[in-house]
């Protein structure tokens, strides 16, 4: 499967394309509400004219969380590529991506904790995953960081993300590669990827409650 993945959820913005056993990737670094200048991502993995584009069987985006404004500008340029050359759109979890490479790295049976830091200080994006199990990641929420951080170092096995003071730089954050192999991993040939299911996550307004 033919798969073109991008993220632009932060400081930086990555495009990953994979057609056949070739995997090409490239990242920039920006300031965090910039948008990317498409055509440039694009060209830096051999993409020039939408016959190219017309080989992927997949399109990926990182949903989030991370810079809303950014990552809508990228589900906005996916969907529209999606409408116009029928090809599905999968929306995955930049925290789920990053506990995926964890996984993929070390084998890990244990849960994957992942802390990412939210633009207010005192603020992180907090998520659970154990790819070694069929039930349902837990829910990934917006807590405080002075309140519940001892309290999720203690308990958690293995913590990654740049929430995480003691965290292998290695797995600090995301990227359009990590979607990409995420999305192999997830993809199921019987679902319909709909561009208008795909959109990013923003927990802040609603969804604000504290980890247990």
């Amino acid at each position: 499967m033919n798969i073109l993945s991008i993220d632009t959820s932060g400081d930086s913005s990555s495009i990953s394309s994979k057609i056949g056993d070739d995997l090409l990737s490239f990242q920039i670094s920006h300031q965090r509400k910039d948008r990317p200048d498409w055509e440039n991502l694009l060209n830096h993995i051999d993409i020039f004219s939408n016959e190219d584009i017309k080989r992927f069987d997949l399109l990926v985006f990182g949903r989030g969380p991370g810079s809303y404004t950014a990552i809508r500008s990228s589900a906005t340029f996916l969907k529209a590529i999606s409408h116009t050359n029928k090809i599905p759109l999968m929306a995955v979890s930049n925290m789920e991506s990053l506990a995926y490479k964890y996984f993929q790295n070390n084998k890990a049976t244990d849960d994957i904790s992942v802390l990412i830091n939210s633009d207010i200080q005192d603020e992180f994006f907090y998520g659970k995953f154990n790819f070694n199990k069929k039930s349902k990641p837990y829910e990934e929420l917006l807590t405080n960081k002075e309140a519940q951080y001892q309290a999720l170092i203690a308990s958690a096995e293995i913590i990654i993300g740049n929430g995480n003071d003691i965290s292998n730089t290695e797995y600090l954050k995301s990227n359009a590669e990590d979607h990409l192999k995420l999305a192999e991993h997830m993809y199921d040939a019987k679902f319909e990827y709909k561009a208008i299911d795909a959109n990013p996550v923003y927990l802040k307004p609603t969804n604000y409650k504290k980890a247990k």
